[in-house]
């Protein structure tokens, strides 16, 4: 059918009474003149395109260059802008607390609660309160260690600034986990705490080659040398251990009459991905660099001397490697506001310098002049498009003259189109001029027909697919529901179970969610089946199974019969103060059933749950989850039964046995 169609369009374009002719074709004669007034169009518009203001394309370039490194400023100074508010807020809440005298004596106490002395004069915070061991009073610290030297001795105001600051960091540095790497209040007696992923306490050490020695930290030495209050930045710093360049943003207190600072707020800044966001400016083809508005013009980041940077352990500087093409963004950046840009110009490139807010960097983006050369691609566009519209119009005015010269070829496009259709195609009359009565007329009437045979087999056969597929999946569901159900309860069999379980574990670490894993089973239920028959013992089941499906949430919980008496339950919880409280509404769901039975000491049949939770940071296997889920049921069966105890790393929690 297709060749027969490919043949008779061959037959409109070229005839087939009229004498064939291998020259000057009314086609060729067609193609040949839409071929040379495209060529002039293209030679028109390349040519106006070439003339295009130079002078227009470069003010183009500067304001986008202006405009974009304006937004890079703002965005970049963002999160150093939410540092310098976090540390401020520290110090006025240290002011506050400070000043009162009964928080002062409870601090004072604290102190002695949370630090423990070593041999050598110095203290730490006491073991376990990094990993979140509570104090007696409960109040627990995850993620907070500390360190104090012993050079001073510390009296009731250092512990009490020293205990204050503890507070405080973990309050702020806990609020902003996850956006910042740390944060420290550091007191001028050489202590300070710190809230961050790392133990301190376990690593630094006031002995041996190795002691630290605060005073040789540019932040502790900046920061207490002065009456100053100022927020300031450190040297970049390369850090080993994340493998990334490092500044400390540090705040300290303002003095007292005698020039003594009580504290100073800190936090380390990992710069990683401020570079990558440097090394790839918006404008394509830009680079940027960034350096400090010291008088040297101390480099932070430049892709062309990372090398330098990097050997001279963050101290390279326009001046030191003597940059002579970065001498005027050097000068033109300490006359430059926060916020602000300035363009310099120089032979090779247009350089957009400006001040990153709240920070003392300068930002500079290089745009090379040769990069607009790329006013030829415009040129090419505008050429391209002109084509395109040209050639639009010589095929109008060729479809024009081929509608005259067809209707000859179309005697032999009809004998092709009745042989087509008699194989069975069809197509809508109302869109065929089937009233015509001319050679088209016949044709349309022809294909009409055919189209029409075709179609309509076309629409038989779809309609047998359509119902053998839908009753396809209408089977491979049911069949999927079956190898996942439990016959007797209708909830979720072991298979369903197994996968399950292995899925939730496998893709914990992804929240901050609990996986609760409760094994639940039925409290005597073989005198029960002894007592009543298998045919009641059946029908309890279905009964504790639909007790537990009701007391759970349908669509984020699985409850499944896990064996003979015994179902399990899978859940995610927001913390393991919620797993006892499921596990106690279990239980008394079930007890409230009141389903007779004799041979339980409570008049009625009862369960037992095990709870076992797993946690993100756990890498713990389904087999294991299960042994404590199920050493936590055996728990509470010998206990006495209808209650739940909840397995815990360090210890049982117990949910007191509830009436019957």
């Amino acid at each position: 059918m297709i060749s027969s169609s490919l043949s008779a369009l061959l037959k409109i374009v070229f005839g087939s009474k009229v004498k064939r002719k291998t020259r000057h074709t009314l086609a060729s004669r067609a193609l040949r003149l839409a071929a040379l007034r495209i060529a002039l169009v293209c030679a028109c518009a390349g040519g106006v395109s070439y003339f295009i203001n130079h002078a227009a394309l470069e003010q183009s370039v500067r304001k986008q260059l202006s405009l974009s490194t304006e937004q890079a400023l703002q965005r970049e100074s963002l999160p150093f802008r939410e540092v310098k508010d976090l540390e401020k807020n520290f110090l006025v809440e240290f002011d506050r607390i400070y000043a009162a005298a009964e928080a002062r004596q409870s601090l004072a106490l604290d102190f002695d609660h949370i630090f423990y002395r070593h041999e050598d004069g110095s203290y730490t915070q006491r073991p376990g309160l990094f990993e979140g061991e509570p104090l007696p009073d409960g109040r627990r610290f995850p993620g907070m260690s500390a360190t104090y030297a012993p050079d001073v001795t510390p009296d009731e105001d250092v512990k009490t600034r020293f205990a204050l600051s503890y507070l405080l960091s973990y309050q702020f540095g806990s609020a902003a986990k996850g956006r910042l790497f740390n944060f420290y209040g550091v007191v001028p007696e050489k202590g300070f705490p710190i809230y961050q992923a790392a133990d301190i306490a376990k690593v630094f050490q006031y002995e041996g080659p190795d002691a630290l020695k605060l005073e040789t930290f540019e932040f502790y030495s900046r920061g207490f040398a002065g009456p100053q209050n100022d927020t300031f930045f450190t040297r970049i710093y390369w850090d080993p251990s994340n493998n990334a360049w490092m500044t400390t943003i540090a705040t300290p207190d303002a003095p007292d009459a005698s020039g003594k600072h009580r504290i100073m707020a800190c936090v380390d800044v990992l710069l990683d991905d401020l570079m990558k966001r440097t090394a790839s400016p918006t404008l394509p083809g830009a680079r940027a660099t960034i350096f400090a508005t010291d008088a040297q013009g101390t480099l932070i980041f430049d892709g062309k001397y990372a090398d330098k940077i990097t050997a001279s352990a963050g101290e390279a500087s326009i001046s030191s490697l003597e940059i002579a093409d970065y001498q005027p963004l050097l000068k033109a950046s300490q006359s430059i506001g926060a916020g602000s840009v300035s363009l310099i110009d120089s032979n090779t490139e247009i350089t957009a310098v400006g001040r990153i807010p709240d920070t003392p960097w300068v930002l500079a983006v290089h745009y090379p002049k040769s990069l607009m050369r790329s006013a030829i691609l415009t040129n090419l566009g505008i050429v391209i498009a002109v084509g395109l519209l040209t050639l639009l119009v010589e095929l109008f005015i060729l479809r024009s003259i081929l509608q005259k010269q067809v209707a000859e070829p179309l005697v032999r496009l009809i004998h092709a189109t009745q042989l087509v259709g008699r194989s069975g195609v069809t197509v809508a009359n109302d869109a065929l001029p089937t009233h015509s009565d001319d050679e088209i007329g016949e044709l349309a009437r022809d294909f009409a027909s055919m189209a029409a045979r075709v179609h309509a087999a076309h629409e038989a056969l779809e309609g047998k697919i359509r119902d053998r597929t839908s009753e396809l999946e209408r089977l491979n569901q049911r069949l999927l529901t079956i190898s996942q159900t439990d016959e007797m309860t209708g909830v979720a069999n072991r298979r369903r179970f197994d996968e399950v379980l292995a899925s939730e574990l496998a893709g914990l670490g992804q929240g901050q969610e609990l996986l609760m894993l409760a094994m639940v089973d039925a409290d005597w239920f073989k005198g029960y089946n002894d007592r009543y028959g298998h045919p009641a013992g059946d029908a309890c089941l279905k009964e504790i199974a639909g007790v537990l499906e009701r007391n759970t949430r349908s669509k984020q919980d699985l409850v499944a019969r896990y064996g003979g008496e015994e179902f399990a339950i899978i859940a995610r919880v927001a913390s393991a103060g919620n797993a006892p409280i499921i596990g106690q509404a279990l239980c008394s769901a079930m007890a409230a059933v009141k389903r007779t039975h004799e041979g339980s000491p409570f008049g009625h049949v009862t369960i037992s749950v095990g709870i076992a939770l797993a946690t993100p940071d756990q890498n713990i296997s389904p087999e294991a989850l299960l042994l404590e889920a199920d050493r936590a049921l055996y728990r509470a069966k010998q206990r006495g039964r209808n209650q739940a105890v909840i397995a815990e790393p360090s210890a049982d929690t117990e949910i007191q046995q509830i009436g019957a």
